[in-house]
């Protein structure tokens, strides 16, 4: 039992990220120093992230700047080359392949695409989780699978297939199957991607709803700055590799830094260059400096 405690006791009293505002509170998950990379190419270089317990957590920054992969660092998908990544007081590179998944029973995550399996019924996509991880008795998975359903307004189209939905209703749907075990901590990979803003006002109202009733942690990674801004209790801006900013959404449009001045104002111009790295225009047009 003192075993099983420690796996549940959130990190406390969390050191702040060296010259960025922390969040106060209790910390659900701690990044430190975490380096990563794919080959020669860097994505984090030393990069600090603290996640308070029960609020909402929102990652920024440009594409290619690593936010799908700082999910994957956290649910165990990766393992930082150097550096901690700490989750409800797990490191997580240092577990076993058992009690990686005993901790990812306490995770949800909706993926970018929904990834909904397109031969079930949204009914058994929903009960899918709960058949696979538990033994309770069907009339209990029928009940969960609705139950959640109705949480997202969806229970009216539990006999449909995907590709009878639309794409907000597919994100709802999927979000419906990411908590339907309850989980402590939600993840949102780019949950706003793609929909029209109907939709994305109804994915937005769930995540905070959700939150707020459930009491659980979530962390969205997203380049949708007016609409995190709105959600969020906390904000990061990443970007070559470190966190370039940190804050409330009121103190981080204060804030200035030139990547999160160009990110949150959306500017042509700052540190995000228009152009990809190249050689000189004059040598790739004239073949100046080539080789034989």
């Amino acid at each position: 039992m003192g075993h099983r405690t420690k796996n549940h006791a959130p990190v406390r009293s969390p050191p702040s990220v060296p010259g960025l505002p922390a969040p106060s509170g209790r910390t659900t998950i701690r990044l430190v120093d975490v380096h990563f990379g794919y080959g020669s190419r860097s994505v984090f270089t030393g990069l600090d992230l603290i996640v308070p317990e029960g609020q909402i957590t929102a990652v920024l920054g440009p594409s290619g700047s690593g936010k799908s992969t700082l999910l994957e660092l956290m649910t165990g998908q990766k393992t930082a080359s150097r550096g901690r990544v700490e989750v409800a007081g797990e490191e997580v590179g240092s577990l076993s392949r058992r009690e990686l998944f005993r901790l990812r029973r306490r995770m949800g995550v909706l993926f970018q695409d929904g990834a909904l399996f397109t031969d079930l019924s949204v009914f058994e996509n929903v009960a899918f989780p709960v058949r696979e991880h538990t033994r309770l008795p069907e009339m209990l998975v029928h009940h969960l699978a609705l139950m959640k359903l109705e949480t997202v307004g969806l229970r009216g189209a539990s006999t449909l297939y995907p590709a009878q939905l639309s794409g907000g209703m597919a994100r709802r749907v999927a979000l419906a199957r990411s908590i339907v075990l309850d989980p402590q901590i939600m993840f949102y990979d780019e949950p706003l991607v793609g929909l029209d803003p109907i939709a994305k006002g109804m994915i937005l109202r769930l995540i905070v709803h959700l939150n707020r009733s459930l009491g659980i942690t979530s962390v969205i990674v997203s380049h949708d700055v007016p609409e995190m801004l709105e959600t969020a209790d906390w904000c990061y801006l990443i970007a070559e590799g470190r966190v370039q900013g940190a804050g409330s959404p009121s103190s981080l449009r204060q804030v200035t830094s030139p990547w999160v001045r160009q990110f949150v104002s959306g500017s042509a111009e700052g540190p995000v260059p228009f152009h990809y790295p190249a050689r000189d225009y004059a040598a790739d047009l004239f073949g100046t400096g080539r080789s034989a």
